[in-house]
């Protein structure tokens, strides 16, 4: 039941006085030990990476490693145009915010207001809510992939995103009320940006940030098919090989700033100053959103906030086709990052903190682990803990058992007992808390050092054998995701096999009961009140509970 949910980080410092700007003789180790970072990709057959460092407003390193283009030998430099993946949300956010201050359009503006024609999800979503991820949106690529289409697999616009958007009757959760990243918020805000400005979003962005700041190599990926000077092509690893990974999507917003790592340090530098926006655009920009239950997240207006090795950090990474992307501002090192790379076996939070650690101060020594008190509990308090719970936003199954009278995870870690009904994790430091159901089990929430809470509730075991399997065999249709399935009882037994035309066969193993597991994601079965499957609701990444009828 750990769940991996994004930092709350204190507001970035103050910036501190200038940093000791780094001297021609000093870069040199500097550029040895990037070399080294990058040397995975420092070569003639491999795709590979650029780099740009200002520290105290200065450029003071601009460095390439490996091909813009592998097959015709043509090397990446620091001018090289590359795609910045999410790193491009913080461009769609200011379009907003600019908007907002010419009084064209308010952040608590219900997304009806500009987008009519979408659906009524019973609940208003806001502006505000798009930028911060809060909206309940589910995510129009993921959904792409349900229907049979994963992203870039075929040539779309705009006008498909919003199609699919159209289709969606239900939202994640409650606007407002938890934080999941998706793409669909920063497409829908590019979207408002063009009715509220009357103009293309290429077009304002254009006028509004890039000419103004002097980025004069940036552009947005509108039309796949436009032919961009100097652009390198993008690369996945398969089997040891480079293989043509082609972004063919015709979007922006959410992705597909077409720029340079010169031109995302331009974009940088204005931060530090009002060249946009005017006095407190930074701060409006870097203000986290706030759930409506009062805990702060770490994402503000398309970036994060958060922190690194203890220094403050406003960043975002990011990923399309085989690009990967990092742009961070250490607000109190007077240093910004900018890393762009065409292969898409880089970690780019990975690999970018990496390069920026070369310049930030050594890491203070981490304060040692301290284990949790441990209360005496009576020995029943922790035996009635044991079972199989499912949590209820990714509906994945974990087993609690008891082992030397000790409740443990599955992964090995021990849930310390602080009362009869409170736990904590040995590692994590998540707190458990158990509540006693009339049936005599247990539901329960994780607490997080975040002070998010996920729930999750006692489920029965699954029945394996064939004739309750046989029960689920039918043939099941979502509306929202234009597809439907075929489940089918597997000749071997012990599970079931779902097929989509024309060539999905995805194994469902069972996970508890009327809950299987499959590749991707969970599948959970609903019965009606006589005990019949009516309908199957499918879990993935970015997308919960989507509902196939059955038919």
């Amino acid at each position: 039941m750990v769940v991996a949910l994004l930092m709350v980080a204190a507001p970035a410092a103050p910036a501190a006085p200038a940093a000791p700007a780094l001297t021609a003789q000093a870069t040199r180790p500097v550029e040895v030990r990037l070399d080294s970072i990058f040397a995975a990709w420092n070569s003639d057959t491999s795709a590979g990476c650029v780099l740009g460092v200002a520290q105290n407003g200065n450029t003071v390193i601009e460095r390439a490693w490996g091909r813009a283009d592998i097959e015709r030998g043509v090397a990446l430099t620091p001018a090289s145009i590359l795609e910045a993946g999410s790193v491009s949300k913080q461009f769609t956010a200011a379009a907003v915010l600019l908007l907002a201050r010419d009084g064209r359009l308010t952040l608590d503006d219900e997304i009806h207001r500009w987008l009519p024609e979408l659906p009524d999800y019973g609940t208003p979503v806001t502006l505000r809510q798009l930028l911060h991820h809060t909206s309940g949106m589910r995510d129009w690529g993921s959904i792409a992939a349900i229907e049979g289409w994963p992203r870039n697999t075929r040539a779309l616009d705009h006008a498909y995103v919003l199609a699919i958007t159209r289709r969606l009757r239900e939202l994640n959760f409650p606007p407002g009320s938890e934080y999941d990243y998706s793409n669909t918020n920063f497409n829908l805000l590019a979207m408002v940006v063009e009715r509220a400005s009357g103009k293309p979003f290429p077009t304002f962005t254009r006028e509004r940030i890039f000419v103004p700041l002097g980025m004069t190599h940036s552009s947005w990926r509108d039309d796949a098919t436009r032919l961009v000077k100097g652009r390198a092509l993008s690369y996945s690893l398969l089997d040891g090989a480079w293989h043509s990974e082609r972004a063919i999507e015709s979007i922006y917003g959410n992705c597909c700033l077409l720029t340079t790592v010169g031109d995302l340090l331009k974009w940088n530098a204005a931060f530090d100053s009002t060249r946009l926006g005017g006095a407190g655009f930074r701060e409006e920009q870097e203000r986290q959103g706030v759930l409506t239950n009062g805990r702060r997240i770490s994402y503000a207006a398309g970036l994060f906030v958060t922190d690194y090795r203890g220094e403050p950090v406003v960043m975002h990474d990011g990923a399309t086709a085989g690009y990967r992307a990092f742009l961070a501002r250490f607000p109190r090192a007077r240093l910004a990052v900018a890393m762009l790379c065409n292969a898409g076996n880089v970690d780019p939070s990975d690999l970018g903190y990496a390069a920026a650690a070369q310049f930030l101060p050594p890491a203070a020594p981490a304060a040692p682990a301290v284990a949790p008190t441990r209360r005496t509990v009576p020995p029943a308090a922790i035996a009635d803990k044991a079972g199989l719970y499912r949590n209820l936003r990714s509906m994945v199954p974990q087993r609690f058992a008891v082992t030397n009278g000790k409740l443990m995870m599955e992964s090995g870690i021990e849930l310390v007992p602080q009362s009869p009904t409170v736990f904590v994790a040995a590692a994590g430091g998540n707190r458990v808390l158990f509540d006693r159901r009339t049936d005599g089990h247990y539901d329960l929430r994780v607490a997080t050092p975040t002070a998010d809470t996920v729930q999750a509730g006692w489920v029965d075991a699954p029945d394996t054998n064939r004739q309750a399997l046989a029960g689920f065999v039918g043939s099941y249709s979502s509306d929202e995701a234009n597809t439907t399935v075929e489940v089918r009882a597997d000749s071997t037994g012990g599970c079931l096999i779902l097929h989509r035309e024309p060539d999905l066969h995805l194994a469902l193993r069972p996970a508890y009961r009327d809950g299987f597991r499959g590749a991707g994601g969970m599948f959970v079965f609903v019965r009606n009140a006589a005990g019949q499957v009516t309908e199957m609701r499918y879990t993935t990444d970015r997308v919960r509970n989507l509902r196939f009828v059955r038919q």
